[in-house]
């Protein structure tokens, strides 16, 4: 009988010592609140037309060029532009403005973009060792680049790839052609731009 009143006393005891371990309350490190701002998008709309008036040579490339002065030991940080509305252009008017750049032209899958109306390459080697992708994504629309102006070889070294896109025409000098080493690239065909330019 002495074992039953020891083995319930302890069992009573072990109980009581459980309920006070749940009682206890842990204790929390001291985190300050920090309270939820939301972000405000900086830009709204589309993106602004692309231009690029500073020129740029291979010892000195000052802002407001795409170039990369490091350019080719280090290739350059792409340029996103994302989903450019209809209307959006895109002008390279100074020697070298964006030599060896990577440009990428993004539409997103809602878009409703139909038409980019211009790429002008207004001056010698501007876009050279550059690479413009143009990207669609769109469901409802397959947007078109209307126009490449390369005029008289001012797309030399320049290529030009279009990713679910199509392109209209490439506008280059009869004799001159769009530029030693201008390429075009579509359905993974890659072509030089005097073989599918128009004058």
């Amino acid at each position: 009988m002495n074992k039953i009143i020891i083995a319930l006393l302890a069992i009573s005891e072990l109980s009581l010592g459980a309920k006070r371990l749940l009682q206890v309350h842990p204790i929390m490190p001291n985190i300050p609140m920090i309270p939820m701002i939301p972000q405000i998008p900086t830009h709204m709309g589309p993106p602004a037309n692309m231009n690029y008036n500073t020129p740029c040579s291979q010892t000195a490339c000052p802002p407001g060029s795409c170039a990369c002065s490091s350019y080719p030991t280090i290739p350059c940080p792409p340029i996103n532009v994302d989903n450019p509305g209809n209307g959006w252009s895109a002008e390279f008017n100074a020697a070298g403005t964006c030599y060896g750049a990577q440009i990428n032209i993004n539409y997103g899958a809602q878009g409703m973009t139909q038409n980019l109306p211009a790429i002008n390459v207004n001056a010698p080697n501007a876009l050279y060792n550059a690479r413009i992708t143009f990207t669609n994504k769109q469901t409802r629309e397959t947007p078109k680049v209307t126009d490449i102006n390369c005029r008289s070889g001012l797309c030399a070294g320049a290529t030009f790839e279009f990713i679910g896109m199509d392109y209209g025409d490439i506008k280059c000098d009869e004799y001159l052609g769009c530029g030693a080493g201008c390429t075009v690239i579509q359905h993974g065909l890659s072509q030089p731009c005097d073989q599918v330019s128009t004058t």
